[in-house]
């Protein structure tokens, strides 16, 4: 690919609008992010969530034709305009480029063996690396042409192989502020054999589970925060084993979660903290 495609570094921004754009499409994440104006519903979208743990939320704008939705679990899936991104997104969290652009970040080094979701709608497509020492994430528009854009971030896990419960979101996008299209990834702890988004009005819609990651995406209009949709984990017998609202900040769970050692490591202080769970990967 053209290298003159790459995403702009942070420095040729003006100060001021660098932060802005930094803490409208992260808000208090840690990951750094680059995007050009072209993706204009990530630098004027809205967050919907943000965490220590490095989730990243946009807004996408809803297309004006019905998009070809495709899901896949690693590099063997993937489509051939899913692999332009990847290999984008590759590129994007390269240590070497990471180091020359944000020299204080500690970029996480991923190949694309360690692709462990790619979701495309239309034109744009979200994908997601996971291995041992972190992950690395993208969203990008336009793969592989002379419109390409888009953004990334990349972090070591903050607690390693533990989780905040059965489920841990590293991604979400939606086509509108509170709801609309869907697009979800992240990791499972070693419980959880089936995942689902309960849209809240009677609707559901399954994840896919593989190697400890799981990817979800929907097409459903109604899908609204006001329904109250959550993520539903279910064990090995059936057994529902988690639920938490798709919408809300890892922060603000109802409830903390704790290391072995018993020390908080996950949400809000409060007593009787739940254990924290290990990432089936």
């Amino acid at each position: 690919m053209n290298d003159i495609l790459d995403l702009p570094a942070e420095r040729d921004l003006p100060p001021k609008s660098a932060h802005v754009m930094r803490a409208r499409i992260l808000g208090s994440v840690r990951p750094r992010a680059a995007r050009t104006p072209r993706l204009r519903a990530a630098v004027a979208g809205v967050v919907l969530l943000a965490v220590a743990s490095g989730v990243a939320a946009v807004v996408w704008e809803r297309p004006d034709r019905s998009p070809v939705q495709v899901l896949a679990m690693g590099a063997g899936e993937l489509s051939p305009t899913l692999r332009d991104a990847a290999e984008r997104c590759h590129w994007w969290n390269s240590p070497q480029r990471q180091t020359r652009q944000n020299p204080s970040e500690r970029p996480v080094p991923v190949s694309l063996a360690d692709l462990a979701v790619a979701i495309e709608r239309g034109d744009r497509a979200l994908v997601l690396f996971m291995n041992d020492v972190g992950y690395a994430t993208c969203d990008v528009e336009w793969a592989g042409t002379a419109r390409e854009s888009g953004g990334s971030a990349t972090e070591p896990w903050p607690h390693g192989e533990w989780l905040p419960g059965p489920v841990q979101r590293l991604l979400l996008t939606s086509t509108e502020s509170d709801g609309g299209d869907v697009s979800v990834s992240g990791r499972v702890s070693r419980r959880v054999h089936r995942l689902v988004l309960d849209h809240g009005d009677g609707h559901t819609t399954a994840a896919r589970l593989s190697e400890g990651a799981f990817g979800l995406m929907t097409s459903d209009a109604r899908l609204k925060a006001g329904n109250a949709p959550e993520l539903v984990s279910y064990d090995a017998k059936g057994t529902e084993i988690d639920r938490r609202p798709l919408f809300q900040a890892e922060d603000q769970l109802e409830h903390c979660y704790a290391g072995p050692d018993g020390k908080r490591i996950y949400g809000k202080p409060t007593s009787g903290c739940r254990p924290a769970e290990k990432w089936r990967g």
